[in-house]
């Protein structure tokens, strides 16, 4: 082996190694055990932040391709974005992994909540300014986590996502919908009973304009729908000639931080652990016979 070819690999692997400790040091790993299965989860915790002082919690939903129990297809892009943008990221980031063959849903829903229950007493969270953002099959399961945690997070931030899937949905798909989920993809109008159980919870909704995949018509309705039913606090962007690849459009949107250091959740409206508030929205689905026979929801956004 010649003298120089060897220097470069010895550069390209320290380089490779430095990398891989600034991985490591940015967005540790943590673990959760659900149902007797550990699930890992990578956070990122601002350095300048001071222990004493609440600081807000991010909760990301990754989309299909991240699908994985690698522990780090679902962190790739906020390596990059946190490097460029260190200042914007003043609260901590909880980016659980959902496994193959499934989506945010059931267990997959359930770990995700524990690693940010974990997170928040890990980091000293504020309860108050819990944020939901996700992208593709992450925006639909940013939809349906406030729906099954009503009055939990500040702020929601669905990028790509949906309330109505793309095709068809298996009963077993179907069956590990939470009930209040099921309940509002089974109404007469899925678009109306999901802003329902959302109400006046801050949104900004975020599409490529051009997406094939999941279209812009859907996030468009919802932002309408949540707006007529009383939601003073709802953004919709759709960027012209970006297609399904909306995620980094969105999360380099400037004012998306300054609108999510604005949004804190009235004392009189915080949720506990479980996000259990007044099940009035459910109850009025059911005992108002919205229910019926085969639902259009079931899988969003499973392939997108």
């Amino acid at each position: 082996m010649k003298p120089e070819f060897f220097l470069l690999v010895l550069v390209l692997l320290a380089f490779g190694c430095a990398d891989n400790t600034a991985w490591e040091k940015d967005f540790p790993v943590r673990s959760v055990v659900v149902n007797g299965t550990e699930y890992k989860y990578r956070i990122y915790i601002p350095a300048s932040r001071d222990p004493a002082q609440e600081i807000p919690v991010m909760l990301f939903l990754h989309g299909s391709g991240a699908r994985s129990d690698d522990n780090q297809s679902q962190a790739a892009g906020f390596r990059d974005l946190v490097s460029e943008y260190r200042d914007r990221y003043s609260f901590a980031i909880v980016l659980p992994q959902c496994r193959p063959g499934t989506f945010w849903a059931g267990e997959m829903t359930e770990q995700a909540m524990a690693a940010l229950e974990q997170t928040v007493k890990e980091v000293n969270g504020d309860e108050s300014r819990l944020y939901l953002a996700g992208y593709s099959m992450g925006g639909y399961g940013t939809w349906q986590t406030a729906v099954t945690y009503p009055g939990k997070f500040a702020a929601l931030v669905p990028i790509a996502g949906g309330i109505v899937p793309n095709g068809p949905v298996s009963e077993e798909d179907k069956a590990i919908l939470s009930p209040r989920v099921r309940a509002a993809a089974d109404s007469a109008d899925p678009y109306d009973s999901f802003a329902d159980a959302i109400g006046n919870t801050p949104v900004w909704i975020f599409h490529g304009a051009a997406d094939d995949i999941v279209l812009a018509e859907g996030s468009r309705k919802m932002a309408e729908v949540l707006k007529a039913r009383g939601n003073t606090n709802v953004n919709y962007t759709a960027f012209a000639g970006v297609g399904h690849g909306s995620l980094m459009k969105a999360l380099t949107e400037p004012a998306l931080y300054e609108w999510l250091a604005q949004q804190r959740l009235p004392a009189n409206e915080r949720a506990g652990p479980t996000g259990a508030v007044c099940d009035n929205f459910l109850k009025a689905l059911f005992q108002g016979g919205f229910l019926h026979g085969r639902g259009k929801c079931g899988r969003p956004g499973r392939d997108s």
